[in-house]
This record gives structure tokens, C-alpha cells and sequence, in this order.
């Protein structure tokens, strides 16, 4: 039964230097066939979409597309909102307000802003527009006017230009507006984008590796400090405001993707659909455009489950897979140079070892 359903659109005002994700700048011709594409494969899918519990728009910039209304109605005419636990729209503070009156009509409840930094020179060298905290602080507002208040803020910690002070500010604002939500992110450099060219080409640099982890240490203590529960590596919450979506990812639920590039998992079955979008537009048949990858349950229980700061279960791993984990993956030497600790019947990354995850997640892979 799959209860979790991520819709792609892939549509952007301007592309940001860091940024890897299936996006593109295109006329109002192309998202409008886009539109249509979509509304056809919402449709072709309907039967899989009977008992969701949380949507997820991502993109790309859903609040920056036009025709984003035609698709909110496909989605209720499709799905039983009334039983949606959580609806999510990706935005940036350039268009968060832009459809802040047919969010409540159609049952988002909850928005997440891309807000990446408040330093103006990272906000320029990425191709994103300045904004006051005051002005920022209008548009929740706003957006609380209208019946959102499950608000995320994401950012990321380690851009160009990026400074400890800066990064003091952010906390400052968060501090002020208390979000629901924050995801808090380590810069993750991809290939073919801006940023990795102009670092190829020494034209740009990045924080070093002492104070990245100045700042990644600031920010936990810090949110911590204000009542956020640290519940994944980079993502923190108020108590009752997790992500339901986002952790079904990391507990392996079944979830089918819509989109461009959109990825699923369907009964133990990993797929995306094209990202090419002359060949998704042109698709006669929905699963002609599927590809699909190999999917091992096992390693990715701790791929994925590892990334939660309450750890995997190892009962539950042991009664799935019917094998000792730690045997299996050598993670008893995790352990004793302390990256990996046993709480009960959970096995988890020390905070030391949060910081030094990819050795750890090397075993899985």
C-alpha cells in the first residue's frame, strides 16, 4: 500500500550555482505541455494513489509555476485529502506568496523555503535575491494569515563567502520566527554546476574543513538550545513537527514519484522516470520511460536508517534479513573507535561520528 506520493516540477526563475536537481528556465508553451504530461500520468496512477498520507511538491520551484493550480486540483480530484497527514510545497521567499490564498483550498499544510543563507555575497555568487529579516519575517506572516504555520526553513551551511558571523545571523532570525521545521544542510559539490566549474577553475573556494565544522557544531548547539529535537543528521524539528514525508524515505516505506526524473520505491523495486523532458512529453506509455536500479534492502536499512539520529533497530533488522548486521558489515571496528554506539536495541552514529558518516556508510555500499 503506498502512502507516501512526491510530485516533480522541475520549473525554475533562475538556476542557482550549486544546484544538481532535474530543474530548467522554459517558456510558457513548455509548462503548460508539461502541465498536461503530469495531469496524465496523475491520472494513469490514480489507482496506487488511494490511500496516501503525505504529498510532497518538490522541484525545481512549484511556486514559481504557472500552472500550479491545475495540478493541486488533479491531486484532490485523485486523492482523498482528507486523509493526507502532510502536504508540502517547495518555494523560494522570491514567490512564497505568490499562491499563499489556494494553499488552505487544497490541503498543503505545510511550506518549505528555500532560504540557503542571509550573507549577500553567498546569496549573489548562487544567483539568489537579498532579503531583510524583516521582510522575511512579513511573509510567514503572511503565510500564517492564510493557514500555514508548518513552516521549514532550508539552508545550507557551507556555500562560498559563507562566515561564522553570518551563519549567527541565520540562527538569530530562526531564533526570532521559530519555524517548525529547519533542514540544515552541508554543501554537497555536483557535477556539472556552476560551482563545481568555477572551483575547477579556481575562480571560487570553499570553507575549510575546521570551520565547516565550527559551523555544523554552532548550529546543532544552537538549535538544540532553542527547543529543536536533532531528529536527522540535517534536519531539526519542534516537537510533533518531523517530517512524516521525508522519514518515510529513511525507513525504506514504499513511495511513488510523479515528474520529471521522479523516483519511486514500489514493492522493493527502486525506479525514476526519464529526465529527459522531450522524452517524458512525447511518452505514450508511462512505464516506457522508467529506469530501474538495483536495490539491495539490506545495506540500504543502514544507508538510509543511519542518516536518523535515533539509529536502525537491530531486532528489526535481524527478524527482516534473518543475519547479525554487525557481523555482516564489520561494524564492530565502527564501534570501538567510537563513530558507532548500541543504545538498547538501536545502533546509531556518535556525534563524532556524524561528523565522519561516510567512513561509516562506506560498509553499505
Amino acid at each position: 500500500m503506498i502512502k507516501h506520493l512526491y510530485i516533480h516540477l522541475p520549473f525554475c526563475k533562475r538556476i542557482c550555482a550549486y544546484c544538481d536537481f532535474t530543474k530548467r528556465v522554459s517558456n510558457l508553451k513548455i509548462m503548460e505541455d508539461y502541465m498536461k504530461k503530469l495531469i496524465e500520468e496523475i491520472d494513469f496512477n490514480k489507482d496506487n494513489l488511494k490511500s496516501i498520507e503525505t504529498i510532497y511538491i518538490g522541484g525545481g520551484t512549484p511556486s514559481f509555476y504557472p500552472y500550479l493550480e491545475s495540478i493541486l486540483k488533479k491531486i484532490k480530484e485523485v486523492v482523498d485529502i482528507s486523509k493526507v497527514k502532510e502536504y508540502t510545497i517547495e518555494s523560494t521567499l522570491e514567490t512564497v506568496l505568490d499562491y499563499k490564498t489556494i494553499y488552505h483550498k487544497y490541503g498543503i499544510n505545510r511550506i518549505s523555503i528555500g532560504i540557503e543563507s542571509l550573507n549577500k555575497d553567498t546569496l549573489k555568487y548562487i544567483n539568489r535575491p537579498v532579503y531583510s529579516k524583516e521582510s522575511i519575517k512579513d511573509s510567514i506572516s503572511e503565510l500564517i494569515k492564510n493557514n500555514i504555520s508548518n513552516i521549514n526553513f532550508d539552508l545550507i551551511y557551507s556555500l562560498p563567502y559563507e562566515t561564522i558571523d553570518s551563519i549567527k545571523d541565520t540562527l538569530d532570525l530562526i531564533k526570532d520566527i521559530k519555524p517548525a521545521h529547519i533542514s540544515y544542510y552541508d554543501l554537497i559539490v555536483e557535477d556539472k554546476t556552476k560551482l563545481a566549474y568555477d572551483l575547477k577553475n579556481n575562480s571560487i573556494s570553499l570553507l575549510d574543513e575546521d570551520t565547516n565544522i565550527l559551523m555544523r557544531d554552532l548550529i546543532n548547539d544552537s538549535l538544540i538550545d532553542m527547543g529543536y529535537n536533532h531528529y536527522e543528521i540535517s534536519n531539526y524539528a519542534l516537537n510533533g513537527f518531523e517530517s512524516i514525508h521525508n522519514l518515510s524515505y529513511w525507513d525504506l516505506d514504499d513511495y511513488i514519484g510523479l515528474g520529471l526524473n521522479a523516483h519511486s520505491l514500489v514493492n522493493n523495486k527502486r525506479y525514476s522516470n526519464t529526465d529527459s523532458l522531450k522524452e517524458y512529453l512525447n511518452s505514450k506509455n508511462f512505464n516506457d520511460i522508467k529506469n530501474y536500479y538495483e536495490f539491495e534492502r539490506c545495506s540500504e536499512y543502514f544507508l538510509m536508517g543511519l542518516r536518523k539520529t535515533k539509529g536502525v533497530s537491530l531486532s528489526k533488522y535481524i527478524k527482516i534479513f534473518n543475519e547479525d548486521p554487525i557481523v555482516k558489515y564489520n561494524l564492530k571496528k565502527h564501534i570501538d573507535n567510537h563513530l558507532l554506539e548500541i543504545d538498547g536495541d538501536y545502533l546509531r552514529f556518535t556525534k563524532e561520528g556524524i561528523n565522519l558518516g561516510n567512513i561509516v556508510f562506506e560498509e553499505f555500499v
